[in-house]
């Protein structure tokens, strides 16, 4: 049976170690040892079909199909930075998209404050005001829209159409995380970069190792998160000479 890319769907983008490992063994075994990246923050491997299926299955993850809308996050949210921790509305949206499918080919996104999510100019966002509420954001631009915290989940997949204000510029595009990031709580997250999107299985591996949260993000860069300084350090050490990129300035992120 020929290979075929095999797209796998995470949820906002998030990822436990084990399904980390999992995810690497896949990339082993069917896909010559790499796993791609994607701009929706999910990741492809190429092999059979059904046996990256069935693994994706036991691990608590499925294939992701043309159908299914794509959902985008702001990375950080409920560690670093914006206005709002989306966590309880992603999963609000999540649930919401299980009973009720969008039109093929939809984009949804859930901005935090920051402007990195609107910036890709999603079908439909909304974006965590600072007075609390949401604007409704359609392709990259304010509709003037606002709706509370309890109503955001409902406006992302069925947007009111009365604004209640004026629209309003949007946040600036801010770069991507990249680095060395603290958290307010004193844990620390790594965002590494990686040339082309490509992630070896041998270095999915040691992210798997740490035993931490880890986030794809849609600027084809992962996220290891709530780490303690001395492991934070260990990371960079062992893994920046792996291909993992930790230099926002980096020519090899251009």
């Amino acid at each position: 049976m020929a290979d075929t890319a095999v797209d796998v769907h995470l949820p906002a983008g998030h990822l436990t170690s084990a399904q980390v490992q999992v995810l690497a063994e896949l990339a082993h075994t069917h896909g010559g040892g790499e796993l791609h990246l994607t701009a929706h923050a999910q990741l492809q491997v190429r092999g059979d079909h059904a046996a990256i299926s069935a693994a994706l299955t036991a691990a608590g993850l499925t294939v992701d199909v043309p159908t299914r809308a794509r959902l985008l996050v702001s990375p950080l949210s409920g560690r670093i930075g914006g206005h709002h921790d989306l966590r309880e509305l992603t999963a609000a949206v999540l649930a919401r998209l299980d009973e009720r499918p969008v039109p093929a080919g939809t984009v949804l996104g859930l901005d935090d404050g920051t402007g990195d999510i609107v910036a890709l100019a999603p079908t439909v966002a909304v974006l965590a005001r600072p007075d609390g509420r949401f604007a409704v954001i359609r392709d990259g631009a304010d509709t003037g829209v606002r709706v509370d915290p309890q109503d955001a989940a409902e406006a992302l997949l069925t947007p009111p159409t009365d604004p209640t204000g004026d629209p309003e510029p949007v946040p600036e595009r801010p770069r991507p995380p990249i680095g060395w990031l603290d958290q307010p709580d004193g844990a620390v997250t790594l965002a590494g970069g990686l040339p082309g999107g490509i992630l070896p299985a041998r270095l999915a591996e040691f992210l798997a190792a740490v035993e931490r949260p880890v986030i794809v993000t849609p600027w084809r860069s992962v996220l290891l998160c709530d780490l303690d300084e001395w492991t934070a350090e260990q990371v960079v050490r062992v893994l920046a000479p792996m291909g993992l990129i930790f230099d926002a300035d980096s020519p090899h992120l251009r």
